[in-house]
């Protein structure tokens, strides 16, 4: 993969000027939040005068009401019901001049995560390196959370169990992709953007 091509990340409301520095030195052109009006609101991004273009597609939060539902059932309600969303995510991704692309929500470790790992997979990147990059979330607010508060922490099964639900019920990320409104067209431009030449 191209570096600084792809960023993930928590809330962006503490950010500092250093920060959008930086942001800028890379050359961000895409902020992709995945949070919820009521989230934004809370914590409105602290990007200033960074021009980019600011792109909301949020999975649905609705399952959270079911008293019953486990924090890995979550995680497969948002691929069964929020297919939309994360198409038009990777969609956004793939738009023309789109990268570097950074994708957020509050926590930067779920629904960032799961979009993350659907276009690492995608690309064709082995299930532990996505794995891995999925884990550096947990070690980064181990680390540091700074003023993000959050229930539950991750573990690897929950992302390798979102892979194999995605591959068991569309047989690939980039089906299940293709099925929520994504094109080959996107995914080619996807993989352009992403991948060094080889």
């Amino acid at each position: 993969m191209r570096s600084l091509r792809l960023l993930r990340s928590a809330r962006l409301n503490a950010m500092t000027d250093a920060d959008r520095e930086w942001l800028a030195s890379i050359g961000l052109r895409t902020v992709i939040d995945l949070r919820q009006g009521f989230e934004i609101r809370a914590w409105p991004d602290a990007l200033g005068t960074l021009d980019v273009a600011r792109i909301n597609t949020p999975p649905s939060l609705e399952a959270e009401n079911d008293p019953g539902l486990t924090f890995f059932g979550l995680y497969l309600s948002w691929l069964d019901d929020s297919g939309t969303a994360f198409a038009d995510a990777v969609r956004a991704l793939a738009a023309p001049d789109a990268l570097p692309a950074l994708v957020h929500c509050t926590a930067g470790k779920d629904r960032t995560g799961l979009v993350v790992a659907l276009v690492l997979d995608v690309l064709g990147v082995e299930e532990k390196a996505i794995i891995a990059d999925y884990m550096e979330t947990d070690a980064m607010l181990r680390a540091d959370k700074g003023d993000i508060v959050y229930e539950y922490t991750i573990t690897a099964d929950l992302i390798v169990g979102a892979l194999a639900h995605v591959r068991s019920r569309w047989g690939t990320a980039e089906a299940y992709l293709l099925a929520h409104g994504v094109t080959a067209e996107d995914l080619a431009a996807l993989r352009e953007g992403l991948l060094a030449p080889e």
